[in-house]
């Protein structure tokens, strides 16, 4: 059995932390967040630089046995 998360990967511009949260969370609703490195508020959505889709495999009773990187979503999902 399979699993996928929309990943975006994204870069606190005050200092530079990456980030990787759900695309969802992102691009969709376009959130801000806070930096829990420098404490700034930021919107990731502007500091995206990754965009990928996240694939877990599971065994027979649906736990996580892998995650792996499945495919760049970021030309195929361009905002």
């Amino acid at each position: 059995m399979k699993a996928f998360l929309d990943v975006t990967v994204s870069l606190c511009p005050y200092c530079g932390t990456p980030y990787a949260d759900a695309s969802w969370y992102v691009i969709e609703l376009a959130s801000d967040v806070e930096c829990g490195v420098c404490g700034r508020s930021w919107n990731p959505k502007a500091s995206k630089v990754d965009r990928f889709l996240l694939e877990f495999l599971l065994d027979a009773n649906g736990k996580v046995v892998e995650a792996r990187k499945n495919k760049s979503l970021t030309q195929i999902n361009a905002d």
